[in-house]
């Protein structure tokens, strides 16, 4: 078995518990082209995935590549909106694991499904160069598959010079989840941001950020400690 090294983190609904945004973003969107998804729909078709898999999805696969990036961009306009007018933050607890993990010089990274507007926006307003290296914020450029294939998490490990058995990831979408199992992680987190039901795994499931913390420390930070001193 691989000893636990480093973390990547899905971004949306895990850092940020932003799926109520994205839900009413959707809505938005929707009625004004005459649809109709309930919040179970959105979070069952959309959550975890990529705007290029969603709008193919939502219009049968009827859109060009610009009619893609055009109604993708009105709707992650608004979703942006609902966030800034709001002054939505990261979880709670989230910059304190962020900071232990600095300063235990623990590898991270970021693997979002979020396109470059959103993702400049995030780097932007959570500052989130004061934790990760820019090319160790992963997203979706549509230069590879979207979740729940494992491209996003291979990419993001490549950054990280780890092997996927030696990373432990936090996700909360069905699709990501399929993502870090197709991926091979040594370790999953499942991230409980709406309260959805994971009863079919087996994997540890938080509801908060301490909690999150207590499991780097314990896999990563002590278990490095005990084998650092074990060979002095």
């Amino acid at each position: 078995m691989s000893v636990l090294k480093g973390v990547i983190f899905d971004f949306n609904g895990t850092l940020l518990w932003d799926t109520p945004y994205h839900n009413r973003a959707w809505n938005i969107f929707l009625e004004k082209y005459g649809i109709k998804l309930s919040d179970a729909e959105i979070r069952d078709k959309f959550h975890g995935k990529n705007n290029r898999d969603i709008f193919t999805l939502l219009f049968k696969g009827k859109l060009s590549s610009q009619q893609i990036l055009k109604y993708a961009s009105e709707k992650e306009a608004i979703y942006r909106k609902l966030i800034e007018d709001d002054d939505f933050q990261l979880a709670s607890g989230v910059t304190r694991l962020f900071n232990f993990c600095l300063g235990a010089c623990i590898p991270m990274a970021i693997a979002t499904s979020s396109e470059k507007e959103n993702t400049d926006f995030y780097v932007e307003r959570y500052k989130l160069k004061r934790w990760f290296q820019a090319n160790r914020i992963v997203y979706n450029d549509y230069s590879f598959r979207g979740k729940p294939e494992p491209d996003i998490f291979v990419k993001a490990a490549s950054r990280l010079f780890l092997h996927p058995s030696e990373i432990i990831v936090f996700e909360d979408s069905y699709a990501g989840i399929a993502a870090a199992e197709k991926f091979g992680a040594g370790k999953i987190i499942i991230v409980n941001s709406t309260h959805d039901n994971y009863s079919e795994y087996q994997y540890p499931i938080i509801s908060n950020f301490t909690a999150g913390l207590q499991i780097i420390k314990t896999e990563i930070a002590d278990e490095r400690n005990q084998r650092i001193m074990l060979e002095i």
